[in-house]
């Protein structure tokens, strides 16, 4: 019973959090003081091409019934080459930071957490762990992109 409880004020706090996001009140880069976590369903993962082959990882997150978050986890070299992987229906708790980039909100993922292991994708300051973010590249999921629609 209490289980329960504790499920449905994480979910009722999860929404509330997702509803308050927009562009406009979300920061423009990673801040680790705006950091929430949310946990979840993958419902879809979305793979970003870049022009230079590079794969980036995306995810939509359901984290209560008809709210889903957008998440960037980073790519899919630095995923798979630290024995990860993530496909609809994983359950995942995700802790990052709400970004505005190219008018969308995402969640740019500092850790993932799923069946007990958890990856880290970025320190504790929010900078990604896999080879720089640049300019053309700026949620640092590794593809030079501009919003991502999904």
């Amino acid at each position: 019973m209490m289980r329960n409880v504790a499920v449905s004020v994480f979910v009722i706090s999860a929404w509330v959090g997702v509803a308050a996001q927009t562009p406009g009140t979300a920061s423009p880069v990673y801040d680790l003081a705006q950091e929430v976590t949310y946990g979840g369903i993958v419902t879809t993962v979305v793979p970003v091409d870049g022009a230079d082959g590079t794969v980036g990882v995306h995810l939509n997150l359901q984290v209560a019934r008809g709210v889903s978050v957008k998440v960037h986890l980073g790519p899919a070299m630095f995923i798979g080459m630290n024995d990860s992987s993530f496909l609809s229906d994983d359950l995942v708790l995700v802790t990052g930071a709400l970004v505005a980039h190219d008018g969308e909100v995402a969640l740019w993922a500092r850790t993932i957490t799923k069946n007990g292991k958890t990856l880290v994708l970025r320190s504790a300051d929010g900078t990604p762990r896999w080879p720089h973010a640049t300019a053309d590249d700026p949620d640092g999921c590794g593809v030079a992109h501009g919003a991502v629609r999904y």
